[in-house]
């Protein structure tokens, strides 16, 4: 198979994912339309969260047939698993910032940063199993080893933020 025909398979597989995303997007505007009592903001926040885990999670097959195309690419999979590394580094400093944020005398000065945190950290569901995907399909045991690392982080990142969520609506 030529570069043409792997370019058009993985593109149409995020063609696919496009449209789901815009059929799930759809649907949740249809299932929210005319209830006065959601808020405009939070149901736009709601539904562009919808879009983007529908197609993180529907783009995670054509990811992965682009990583399977490029296995015998040694220095495009030293890159990926650098900067999966250094996204996950970014993971792991949004979930101390938010922790710490929770603590009184950092309240005050962690206000602003624990809302970009959790910008951050609202990616984690997504980025989580793409970083397990690469894990998958890298060729040698170092960009695998790498790759499942920064996957591990990201995904324990998110889990503690979301049980820091539900720890605290308890109180």
């Amino acid at each position: 198979m030529n570069f043409r025909i792997k370019t058009g398979i993985v593109l149409g597989g995020y063609a696919v994912a496009l449209v789901a995303a815009m059929i799930a997007f759809d649907l949740r505007l249809r299932a929210n339309a005319g209830n006065p009592d959601a808020q405009g903001g939070m149901q736009a926040f709601g539904d562009a969260l919808t879009f983007i885990f529908v197609f993180g999670i529907a783009s995670l097959p054509p990811t992965g047939l682009a990583l399977h195309y490029l296995r015998p690419l040694q220095k495009f999979w030293r890159t990926l698993a650098a900067g999966a590394l250094a996204l996950a580094a970014t993971a792991l400093a949004a979930a101390i910032v938010i922790l710490l944020s929770k603590q009184p005398q950092f309240q005050s000065a962690l206000t602003l940063p624990a809302v970009f945190a959790v910008l951050r950290l609202l990616l984690s569901p997504v980025i989580g199993p793409t970083l397990i995907v690469g894990a998958m399909f890298a060729p040698d045991r170092r960009a695998r080893w790498r790759l499942g690392i920064a996957a591990a982080v990201e995904c324990a990142a998110g889990a503690a933020w979301f049980i820091s969520l539900r720890v605290s609506n308890l109180h």
